[in-house]
């Protein structure tokens, strides 16, 4: 049984999808299909059930899923295991929310791959709910997060900077004709439903987008009002193209955040990793 196939595997369930499973490992879609026939092959069970151009997860592959992720959790640590402990080496798999790996860790990394060239990085985006719950199955080392402050014994929580959030437009006020949501399981959606709640906005057929830039690019183009992170539309504040109003005080106070589980073995290219978080972050504006 090999380590990719198991890689394969997870990440189509991950992903829904064979198609997106590709674009997430850089595989060609036969290379998946190849892998997963192989594995079930191997196993003498089918792992999804064809339905039409849909795929949906046996009740074996959902037995084997905890598995195959504790193999690849196991397998990552083997690889972090240097012959020179002064060698900093092997992969680090990082989950962030789209604007923090936009705007917040392209200095980080560009730092941290120059000091430590033989790390190999894995960078995954997704909601701040959905990233906690990778966390715990051991698929991310650390997490990036922006939401308000969250308590949590089993997490190790690293407070990085206060965010500033706030209701963008073009020209048009805030009425119920044209709310844009970001995606389902994002804290700052929370916000701004009870935001609207608080002040009465009853809406109806909202936009719903996962990307801040498909976000911005519509509140540019008069479609709508949005909420996001100050530092995410400085740019278009500068040249005028969006206007901003702060809603803080509406708003839990919001907190960018490095976070790892409190059992995760710190090994050494996670501690350099978060050891130049710790010190870039004090230049965020």
């Amino acid at each position: 049984m090999e380590i990719r196939h198991l890689q394969t595997f997870v990440s189509v369930v991950e992903n829904n999808g064979f198609t997106r499973a590709a674009e997430d490992l850089g595989y060609a879609q036969s290379t998946i299909t190849a892998h997963i026939k192989m594995l079930e092959e191997e196993l003498g069970q089918s792992l999804f059930d064809r339905l039409g151009k849909k795929i949906v997860i046996t009740s074996f592959g959902r037995e084997l899923l905890p598995y195959a992720r504790e193999m690849l959790k196991i397998y990552r640590e083997i690889n972090n295991i240097s012959k020179n402990a002064e060698e900093v080496k092997g992969e680090l798999v990082i989950g962030a929310g789209e604007s923090l790996s936009i705007y917040r860790l392209d200095k980080i990394l560009r730092k941290y791959k120059e000091k430590y060239p033989k790390v190999s990085i894995v960078l995954k985006n997704s909601t701040c709910s959905d990233l906690r719950k990778r966390l715990y199955s051991g698929e991310f080392d650390v997490i990036f997060t922006i939401e308000p402050n969250i308590q949590n014994d089993n997490l190790v929580i690293k407070k990085l900077k206060e965010e500033k959030m706030v209701m963008i437009s073009s020209t048009k006020p805030l009425n119920s004709e044209n709310i844009i949501l970001s995606e389902k399981g994002c804290s700052l959606r929370n916000s701004f439903e009870h935001y609207l709640e608080l002040n009465k906005v009853k809406y109806k057929n909202p936009l719903e987008m996962s990307s801040i830039e498909a976000i911005k690019r519509c509140v540019i183009n008069g479609l709508g009002v949005s909420v996001l992170p100050l530092y995410s539309i400085e740019q278009e504040i500068n040249n005028n193209s969006i206007k901003a109003e702060d809603v803080d005080e509406a708003f839990d106070k919001y907190c960018s955040k490095i976070i790892y589980h409190k059992n995760k073995k710190v090994f050494p290219a996670m501690d350099k990793f978060i050891e130049i978080v710790l010190e870039e972050s004090n230049n965020w504006n």
